[in-house]
C-alpha cells in the first residue's frame, strides 16, 4: 500500500458494502461477509477501520482454567480507527460489554463494537453514537459467567455462508445498513480500488437507466467486473 492507513480507511468509508461483497465474490474471496446474527443494535451510518482483536471463554471449573487478561485489555487493544471484535466461544448468555465498557473504547479510538455474544445497556451506547454489532441483549452481566483469554489473535465470526469467517487484527472492515464485510489486510487496496471502479460504473449504469436506456443494453454497454483481479 503506498497510501497511509488512513487514506485507505476514509477511501473505504465512501463505498458500499454491496460494491466490495461484489469484488470479493469476483477476486475469488466469497467468505467475506457476517451472519446476520450478528445485528446492529441501531441504526448507523457508514464506518470503516482496522480490525482489533479478542478472544474469551465461558468460565468453567477446571484444574488448569483459561487465565483471564488484564482488566484494561479493552482500552490497550483498541487504537485510533479500530473496530474492535471480541470472539465469545459460543457464550450469549451474559454481556460481554456494557455503557462503561463502550464509552471507554470509544475514549480509546475504537469506531465500532462487533461481538459474537451478547451486550447490554444498549440505549446507553446508542447514546454514545458507538456502532454495535452483537448477537443478542440482556441484562446480566458476562464478569461472573465468561473471560477474556486472547489478544491481538485471529478470530472466528459467524459467516453470512455458514460457517465462520476468520477475521485476523488489522484487516480492513467496513460496515453499513447492509451488513460487515470483511477484507484481509493482504488485498485491502486491491479490493477498495476494484470497488472504486465499480461504484464509477454503476454510477454511470444509473445514469443512463435514468435517461431512458434499458436495464439489459445499459449493462451490455458497462461491463461491470471485467476489470476485478483476481486475489
Amino acid at each position: 500500500m503506498s497510501q497511509n492507513v488512513e487514506d485507505w480507511l476514509e477511501r473505504l468509508g465512501r463505498l458500499e458494502t454491496g460494491l466490495v461483497s461484489d469484488v470479493m465474490d469476483e477476486a475469488g474471496v466469497p467468505n467475506h461477509a457476517l451472519a446476520r446474527s450478528i445485528a446492529p443494535i441501531g441504526p448507523h451510518g457508514v464506518v470503516a477501520g482496522r480490525a482489533a482483536c479478542l478472544q474469551g471463554a465461558p468460565t468453567i471449573s477446571a484444574v488448569n482454567p483459561a487465565k483471564a487478561m488484564p482488566a484494561d485489555t479493552l482500552e490497550s487493544v483498541c487504537a485510533p480507527g479500530t473496530i474492535l471484535f471480541i470472539e465469545t466461544g459460543g457464550f450469549t448468555t451474559g454481556a460481554v460489554l456494557g455503557g462503561f465498557m463502550a464509552y471507554s473504547v470509544q475514549r480509546a479510538g475504537c469506531r465500532a463494537i462487533v461481538t459474537s455474544g451478547a451486550v447490554r445497556d444498549a440505549d446507553e451506547i446508542r447514546g454514545y453514537g458507538m456502532p454495535c454489532h452483537c448477537a443478542q441483549v440482556v441484562p446480566n452481566n458476562a464478569a461472573r459467567r465468561w473471560r477474556l483469554t486472547a489478544r491481538d489473535v485471529p478470530v472466528a465470526m459467524p459467516s453470512l455462508l455458514g460457517g465462520t469467517l476468520t477475521v485476523a487484527p488489522m484487516d480492513y472492515v467496513l460496515a453499513d445498513c447492509d451488513g460487515i464485510v470483511v477484507i484481509p489486510q493482504t488485498i485491502a487496496s486491491q479490493i477498495i480500488e476494484d470497488a472504486e471502479t465499480l461504484g464509477g460504473i454503476e454510477r454511470t449504469i444509473t445514469a443512463e437507466m435514468r435517461a431512458g436506456g434499458e436495464r439489459r443494453e445499459v449493462f451490455a454497454r458497462n461491463p461491470r467486473f471485467n476489470h476485478v483481479r483476481p486475489a
